[in-house]
């Protein structure tokens, strides 16, 4: 929970000119290509729905040095290098800003651009088409665990396991639907899906670390959701593995395969679960990849 104020009051106050599309962020630090700093639209800076804002506390206490301490923008929805920590400077403008890290950070060049070609060509870099914004729609499966193993009493045990995992998405979009398939993506089965951030909606107005809680003011949905959905044993003895995607309400689903590109961002395809068979009866669950360890 951040305390802060709207970006969008600053801009009112300081009343941009027609002429007026971006609102260029600068940060405190002083990295090897001089101060981090980025751009976002203005239209989404006037947005409520966007809840774009300007904090100087996380969950009741003032910001650390390491989340951008004395002051920060947060622009939830979008690549968190939009979010500059430090801040120091805003400027109302009506291009992108110049900035070398908003250019050479964050962006999605088209898949045959090779590595070489995005060395020789800076262009590539310099089109606003290709910048990172908003988040693709996300799910991943954290139950069961890496080497979780269940033991399966044959084909007539009725008994289930609970498989769950998070969800997210961008743009302050809900995700609508969340799925899981047992045979590759042949037939999928409908998980069920809770938006804790459902309950401070369901709250309104509410005091809370000092500040006002006003997540009742908006529709749109800024953070993960989870979901759940039990699984007969019988079913997982013969199966391979466990994948899921998402599917957000504007329809717009995780896909099979990766998008390829140089910087390898944005990759959302499905995730998947091995399933192993460490018996006649025992089965393993062995994750793509493990945190901070070998192995996976």
């Amino acid at each position: 929970l951040w305390t802060g104020c709207m970006m969008r009051d600053i801009m009112l106050k300081a009343k941009p000119k027609n002429a007026a599309r971006f609102v260029w962020m600068e940060g405190g630090d002083n990295p090897a290509n001089g101060p981090y700093g980025t751009s976002v639209r203005l239209c989404w800076v006037m947005d409520p729905e966007r809840s774009i804002m300007l904090a100087y506390k996380q969950n009741g206490s003032f910001l650390s040095p390491d989340h951008g301490r004395p002051f920060r923008a947060i622009i939830p929805g979008v690549i968190g290098g939009r979010s500059v920590k430090w801040l120091k400077k805003i400027i109302i403008s009506d291009v992108p800003s110049n900035n070398w890290y908003h250019y050479f950070d964050n962006r999605v060049l088209p898949t045959m651009v090779t590595p070489e070609e995005a060395k020789k060509n800076k262009q590539w870099w310099k089109d606003e088409r290709y910048a990172l914004y908003d988040m693709a729609v996300q799910s991943a499966i954290w139950k069961p665990s890496n080497n979780e193993t269940v033991t399966v009493n044959g084909e007539d045990d009725d008994n289930t396991v609970s498989v769950s995992g998070y969800a997210s998405n961008g743009a302050g979009v809900r995700v609508g639907r969340v799925e899981v398939s047992l045979d590759k993506g042949r037939t999928w089965k409908l998980a069920d899906i809770d938006y804790p951030e459902d309950r401070y909606r369901e709250a309104g107005h509410i005091r809370l670390f000092g500040g006002l809680v006003n997540v009742c003011d908006r529709m749109s949905c800024l953070c993960w959701c989870f979901w759940k959905i039990s699984i007969p044993k019988k079913e997982l003895l013969v199966a391979k593995d466990i994948v899921v995607r998402a599917m957000d309400e504007r329809m717009c689903i995780q896909p099979r395969d990766m998008y390829w590109n140089v910087t390898s961002m944005m990759n959302n395809w499905w995730y998947r679960v091995a399933i192993r068979k460490d018996g006649p009866n025992v089965i393993r669950f062995e994750h793509p990849v493990l945190a901070n360890k070998k192995g996976g």
